[in-house]
């Protein structure tokens, strides 16, 4: 299930208690005002979940000429390379400020964190997964509250979503202790 923007705002409207902001998201209608806030708020907030705690990450293959990828042929705006392999085997690759260089010119596939793009009220967000509209909801009524210059509010939410982001950002995995030695 996809997080839309709308019904992000709308939570997030609901939160700080502006129900006609949230009854005005619903219309669809081009957001002017304290709603257009709120959609430039979103975007604030999934540009820091995406850039500082939860990457968004994609995978793509390219055919380099004379070794080179350049960034502008990648779908989306590269923040950063964590994997690029040829024939399933990790390959090594040298970053440029316009391109990626590896060594041959075979298919090469590159994982990769990317920033968002900005959205307008009826787009739907790059995450889903463990980030949820209530993280999202949070970290925007926190922006909200903050640039209306409601600082304890503002701080309130954003302690909340603080938290859960740290709940989002949280792997389980299978508790295991080390091996002892008794030598």
């Amino acid at each position: 299930m996809s997080i839309t923007v709308k019904e992000t705002i709308g939570y997030a409207a609901s939160l700080i208690g502006r129900n006609d902001l949230a009854a005005e998201a619903k219309t669809g209608e081009a957001p002017s005002g304290e709603l257009l806030l709120l959609v430039r708020c979103f975007n604030l907030v999934e540009n820091e979940v995406a850039l500082d705690y939860i990457p968004l990450l994609k995978e793509e293959s390219f055919l380099p000429v004379e070794g080179k990828i350049p960034f502008s042929s990648f779908s989306e705006a590269p923040v950063s390379v964590k994997k690029v392999t040829k024939s399933g085997i990790e390959t090594a690759y040298d970053l440029f400020p316009s391109y990626l260089k590896v060594k041959g010119d075979g298919q090469t596939d590159i994982v990769y964190a990317y920033a968002p793009r900005a959205k307008e009220l009826g787009d739907d967000s790059d995450f889903g997964g463990p980030v949820s509209v209530r993280l999202l909801a949070l970290g925007v009524a926190a922006e909200f509250e903050l640039a209306a210059g409601r600082f304890s509010e503002a701080a309130s939410f954003d302690r909340m979503y603080r938290e859960a982001l740290a709940c989002a950002g949280r792997v389980l995995r299978k508790l295991s202790l080390p091996a002892r030695s008794w030598a």
